[in-house]
């Protein structure tokens, strides 16, 4: 199974979720803040044309593919891996691990609305998790020290981010060195997935569908020759 997969000039990781997991326990008793991000077929295309986008994603610690599709465009055809990113097993993990672990999590969104959306969401798959505090970007005013400064005072053990791309991505590139937080879980505003479908999903599979996928992937082959 290929661990690192290449897909219009960006590299990403493509572990199983026991592999990825080996890292996060690692991440958990690092000194410094360690990052991961779901990264979608949506975000891949966002950054073909955001040289800053691609520069953070490329700066992640950890990326967890979230998009069967983009398996299947750098044609990585491992039933397992397709499985799990299908499923969204990752998350589902790295949940349950949290819960059983005592790791205290903080909520970050755009909106509280989004947040409200995001803590239902956890109380209904994964109700032992300990939220130790949410935040809505919307509801600051200033600059964003105010807002690092709740997170921290929480010492939680992960942030998790609903953030919309690009600016989740923004944020974090400004701000990683003033978290006093051991993770950093990105994901995304398309994190509710149920059995493998999802709007992410259905807008990878129309670029499939319609060829545009392809026309990229060549288009950006064709840059570099």
């Amino acid at each position: 199974m290929i661990k690192k997969i290449e897909i219009l000039g960006m590299t990403l990781d493509n572990y199983t979720v026991k592999e990825a997991m080996l890292q996060v326990e690692g991440f958990l008793n690092n000194s410094v803040m360690n990052t991961i991000e779901t990264i979608s077929m949506e975000t891949l295309v966002k950054a073909q044309e955001d040289k800053e986008l691609k520069e953070c994603i490329e700066s992640l610690d950890l990326t967890i593919i979230s998009d069967k599709e983009i398996l299947k465009a750098a044609e990585e055809n491992s039933t397992q891996r397709i499985q799990e990113t299908s499923e969204n097993l990752f998350l589902e993990e790295f949940m349950k691990r949290a819960a059983r672990n005592n790791r205290t999590v903080y909520l970050l969104g755009d909106t509280s609305e989004q947040l409200l959306a995001l803590e239902e969401f956890l109380k209904e798959n994964y109700d032992r998790i300990k939220v130790s505090g949410s935040y809505a970007l919307s509801d600051c005013i200033g600059d964003y020290d105010t807002v690092i400064n709740e997170i921290n005072i929480a010492e939680p053990d992960v942030l998790i981010s609903v953030l919309s791309t690009p600016c989740q991505e923004y944020f974090l590139k400004a701000n990683r060195e003033k978290f006093n937080v051991k993770i950093w879980y990105g994901l995304g505003n398309q994190y509710a997935v149920k059995k493998g479908v999802s709007e992410v999903a259905g807008f990878a599979k129309k670029l499939i569908q319609k060829g545009m996928m392809h026309s990229m992937l060549v288009r950006y082959h064709k840059k570099d020759e």
